[in-house]
């Protein structure tokens, strides 16, 4: 079936991963992809697998320095309805691909930026990959570590959520095309990216705390006692994931200690415990664990549904029958690897579904002359025709305003789902249950996931509050979700009865595993998809425990996939008339988030060669610590600048850049290097390496990033006015949409603040009705 995209065509430039994943995204959603790229122009950096991005993609050869690249450069901006590019603002601008280009060869086209550090500050013209921009962004330095020293992550978790939101960026302003007929410049910077995965973190406030006080804060198996990594009599890990109440005490029952749960110090659990106690609960555990082995206690776990996940490889799960149920994994036979299995669908549509099978290779490059030659006459793009009628002020309105979201979910993948929809415009009402989102308690972390929301506690469990709840639904365009499988069904709410009085709705379903196979009712968390998935084994290596990232990119990876779904289904909308069931989830968001990584055939090298103190992938591009525990993350790119360094900073031994290049980031050179770089002030270091066209940046923790000048010159951060704390200072726009910007319209809700306003503004109630329903419970708030 078609995809959502069909009819679109997407112009590619060959620059940087985030750039390649996005088109791919948008590939297998129907559009046509075409990737151009320079003769002779190297291979994709960040990644091993560079031909998995071109999956669905025509590739093209431009020469950007031939006297005609000019007039091929306007001819397929005029042919375009999205162009993709990654890299610095100049580095694009010597491509010829800039934004008062493509206007001039096309006013409709859309044109999506990706530049490493934004196109603003002391850093915008320096290129930067993976490993640059999380050092900057803060993923780096809030990794966890018994040392406490930064760790880089093993494989581009940033490049993967600047892709995602990239390829939200582009559907969104397609749908704003629609109103207004005119194309626009989208910016998602890489650092963008890596804020988006720390929105729950990344705040400031006076009466703020660490989240996990304690001193195991920085054990990478974990820092909560019940919510951590755990390993078995048999030497094998697994991770026990208790993150409500309820589960805490089905575990103390499984445990057979159900004595806990009355303990008073342990009355709090799992997340409101002090340091005394959260240490006292963890020496308690560890024992009990390693009775027996890790089979024994995932059979007994799961019997009395407490989520739990063994820590396997990567190969280990794309042999899961859970992920093989989901198509979540396909043969593909690639002309370079020969027979590969690869990632599947990451998010399904209903109606229109695309997906991976829609995206064929398209055979070899061909330069762009014999493309012309057999094209005489590209066409403007057919969706560039006039504009709708438009409102006084839809010209310049945020992409999805006038769309309803009825947000039912909580935790963080629906959440932040709901917050990114809210900052492209839309009217986000959080239905809560009277207990509120249990991870209300988290109160700054909850702020960070709930922007731009109104809030609107009802009794679902009672017939009126349902019928509430269904009568706002008949209004929505959008309906959002994160429960366990069935549940809204049990409330009247699923998609079927839904839709049978508003078919245009979209539903968006996010599950733990999905809405069918073997484990598809079983509870999931962001943790538990880092065991299962390979992820927490990469990042540890094969010599040393695994290690739990703390960046969450499960979690966020499903509410991005979510976000790209309600607006791939809102588009497709605008052409049929009809809504869909949409779904995504955790053990998707783990696919999504290690694209690159899960592809598997004979020859595959290791990608899973990480260690719980990782600095990067060698001495010559690592982290290194300078004068006064100041961290930066340095890369050095061939052997003039190599020289230039060792000249720097007074070493005169023979090494090689190849010799630095090649060998580990814990090997002898790095040894040598990390004991002359304590010896420096390392922002007069880092200057002076620019100086010497050495890349080099900060490395950032999160407190950093609040007075970092490349952060405030993107204006990535934002204050807003909660009416209990006053001013926090948290993420902005992680989309800075030109034409048709993206608004911050409130902070965080109150527990059902907005109860009487929605209620008067969308069912037409009085005050008395409210008052009624009020007191007899059925609203709370």
């Amino acid at each position: 079936m078609a995809g959502a995209l069909e009819g679109i065509t997407v112009v590619e430039f060959s620059s940087n991963l985030p750039a390649a994943y996005t088109a791919m995204l948008l590939a297998e959603h129907g559009a046509r992809a075409i990737r151009v790229s320079a003769p002779n122009q190297p291979a994709l950096a960040d990644t091993a697998h560079p031909q998995l991005f071109d999956r669905g993609k025509q590739p093209m050869l431009v020469d950007f320095d031939a006297p005609d690249a000019t007039a091929h450069l306007q001819a397929l901006f005029a042919a375009a309805d999205i162009i993709v590019i990654g890299g610095s603002p100049m580095q694009q601008h010597k491509r010829g691909v800039d934004f008062e280009a493509v206007r001039r060869a096309n006013p409709a086209a859309i044109l999506i930026s990706m530049p490493p550090f934004g196109s603003a500050g002391p850093l915008a013209n320096m290129e930067g990959g993976e490993d640059l921009v999380a050092a900057l962004a803060g993923i780096t330095g809030s990794q966890w570590a018994r040392s406490g020293n930064p760790v880089a992550t093993i494989f581009p978790v940033v490049s993967y959520a600047t892709a995602i939101l990239s390829a939200i960026s582009a559907v969104g302003a397609l749908i704003a095309r629609e109103r207004t007929g005119l194309g626009q410049m989208v910016e998602s910077p890489m650092i963008a990216g890596g804020l988006a995965l720390q929105t729950g973190t990344v705040l400031k406030h006076p009466a703020m705390r660490p989240l996990h006080p304690s001193d195991d804060a920085q054990n990478p198996l974990g820092p909560i006692p019940c919510y951590r990594v755990f390993e078995a009599s048999d030497g094998r890990y697994l991770f026990i994931a208790c993150g409500n109440q309820t589960f805490w005490n089905r575990f103390t029952i499984a445990i057979e200690r159900p004595e806990l749960v009355a303990d008073p110090r342990f009355e709090h659990a799992p997340w409101g415990l002090s340091t005394r106690n959260r240490e006292a609960l963890r020496q308690l555990l560890e024992p009990i664990i390693k009775r027996r082995s890790r089979a024994q206690w995932l059979e007994i776990l799961r019997e009395n549904d407490v989520p739990c996940a063994p820590i396997a490889t990567r190969a280990e799960f794309f042999n899961d029958a859970q992920v093989r149920y989901m198509d979540a994994c396909r043969k593909v036979r690639d002309a370079q690897l020969g027979e590969t299995i690869q990632i599947g669908t990451v998010v399904r549509l209903s109606a229109t579904p695309g997906g991976a099978e829609t995206a064929i290779n398209r055979g070899p490059s061909i330069p762009i002359e014999q493309h012309f030659r057999a094209n005489p006459a590209p066409r403007l793009s057919p969706h560039a025709g006039a504009p709708a009628a438009k409102t006084p002020t839809s010209a310049d309105a945020p992409p999805l305003e006038g769309v309803l979201v009825l947000d039912f979910s909580s935790y963080i993948a629906g959440s932040f789902c709901g917050m990114l929809l809210a900052q492209l415009g839309a009217n986000v009402i959080k239905i809560e249950s009277p207990q509120g989102d249990s991870f209300r308690s988290m109160e700054f972390a909850f702020m960070g996931w709930n922007q731009g929301k109104r809030s609107l506690a009802i009794d679902l469990t009672k017939a009126e509050g349902r019928e509430i709840a269904a009568r706002l639904a008949e209004q929505a365009d959008i309906v959002l979700e994160n429960m366990r499988p069935g549940r809204m069904h049990r409330f009247g709410l699923d998609y079927q009865t839904l839709a049978a009085k508003n078919p245009k709705l979209i539903y968006m379903t996010i599950t733990g595993y999905g809405s069918r196979g073997p484990e598809y009712n079983s509870p999931g968390f962001d943790p538990l998809l880092q065991a299962r998935s390979g992820m927490m084994a990469a990042q540890g290596g094969p010599h040393h425990p695994p290690v739990y990232l703390t960046c969450s990119p499960c979690d966020y990876g499903a509410a991005m996939l979510a976000t790209f779904g309600n607006l791939l289904a809102l588009y497709a909308r605008n052409q049929s008339g009809r809504g869909q069931l949409c779904e995504t989830s955790l053990l998707q968001a783990a696919i999504a988030f290690q694209a690159g990584e899960l592809i598997f055939y004979k020859g595959r090298p290791n990608l899973e060669h990480g260690s719980p103190e990782y600095r990067g992938p060698s001495a010559a591009s690592r982290a290194y610590r300078c004068r006064d525990d100041a961290w930066f993350f340095i890369t050095v790119d061939n052997e003039v600048q190599w020289r230039s360094l060792l000249g720097l900073i007074g070493i005169d031994r023979e090494i090689t850049y190849n010799a630095a290049a090649l060998e580990s980031a814990e090997g002898p050179v790095a040894e040598h290097l990390a004991l002359h770089f304590e010896n420096f002030d390392r922002d007069r270091l880092i200057e002076t390496l620019h100086g010497l066209g050495i890349r080099a940046v900060a490395l950032n923790r999160v407190d950093d990033l609040f007075s970092d000048p490349q952060i405030a010159a993107n204006h990535l951060l934002a204050e807003l006015t909660d009416p209990d704390r006053g001013a926090v200072t948290q993420t902005g726009l992680l989309m800075k949409f030109g034409g048709t910007p993206g608004v911050l319209q409130r902070p965080a809700p109150k527990f059902g603040r907005h109860a009487d306003e929605i209620l008067r503004e969308l069912l037409a109630m009085d005050s008395a009705q409210i008052d009624d329903l009020r007191r007899r419970r059925i609203l709370v708030g």
